[in-house]
């Protein structure tokens, strides 16, 4: 989408330690704790030995620059990528922001994150003078040329709060047919597909049409999967063939494909009984 619409991409990736704010910025605390040590170190280092004679009176000595001045309070703050998105709103410039997995986070960050997508703005805490605002002020219809598009994905692993919700376009996006799914190799492998790769379609297919799932694999899996029989086949240990002719239950490197222990039980249930 961001491709499409020429704007820059913004990916957040979330999970279960995630906050709100820390899509907004960090701040590196430690840091800066550890340079106010270190200036203090040097400081008492370049203090010179002098006789009493020899010393500058306190009130000539010249400052030296502090740590809470505010450029060098800005340098540990970095941006996290919904904050520049919407440093970049501030400045006219529309984005994209990818949310991903926003259900990987606890049970209050889709409202927090509510919060901070309806303001738009932030200030940082720990420098003041760091403000930022998309609206500029203005009401969000005016703005809104100018505001980030927000796209976010669940993997239904837990159910969302209906506030955050009521607030969301939501579309489902359907496992790809065997059509898409070797126009997905084709861009990840090769332009031409190879008759590996035609045979490892039709038997992720047939594989996916198990009942017995509990979680069923997806496009990652799939293409996983193929790197690994794609490997197989270089070092001679798989043809196209084979592969063609295997049972889905029998398939090689199932264990790229599984991820829970149930559903290896159930293939192996399903083996014992095609035997």
């Amino acid at each position: 989408m961001a491709y499409e619409l020429g704007y820059p991409l913004h990916s957040c990736y979330i999970h279960s330690t995630s906050r709100a704010q820390d899509l907004l910025y960090d701040y590196d605390a430690l840091g800066r704790l550890y340079d106010i040590q270190e200036q203090k170190v040097w400081e008492n280092r370049a203090e010179p030995e002098l006789s009493k004679q020899q010393k500058v009176k306190s009130s000539d000595r010249q400052p030296s620059p502090s740590l809470n001045q505010f450029p060098l309070r800005q340098k540990y703050v970095t941006l996290g990528e919904l904050g520049r998105a919407i440093e970049q709103s501030e400045k006219d410039i529309p984005s994209v922001v990818l949310i991903d997995e926003i259900d990987k986070a606890d049970i209050d960050f889709p409202n927090d994150l509510l919060l901070e997508l309806d303001r738009l703005q932030f200030q940082v805490k720990e420098v003041p003078q760091m403000r930022f605002d998309a609206l500029k002020g203005k009401m969000r219809k005016e703005r809104r040329p100018f505001l980030p598009l927000i796209i976010i994905t669940s993997n239904r692993e837990k159910e969302l709060p209906k506030p955050f919700l009521r607030r969301c376009l939501y579309y489902y996006i359907e496992f790809p047919e065997q059509a898409t799914l070797r126009n997905i190799l084709q861009s990840h492998f090769q332009p031409q597909l190879t008759p590996l790769f035609e045979a490892a379609v039709k038997k992720f297919w047939e594989l996916r049409q198990l009942r017995s799932w509990r979680k069923i694999p997806g496009t990652s899996e799939f293409l996983d999967w193929v790197a690994v029989l794609e490997e197989q086949e270089r070092v001679k240990q798989l043809t196209a063939k084979e592969l063609a002719s295997t049972h889905p239950v029998n398939l090689p490197r199932l264990e790229t494909l599984v991820k829970t222990q149930s559903d290896l039980d159930a293939l192996n249930q399903l083996r014992a009984q095609n035997d």
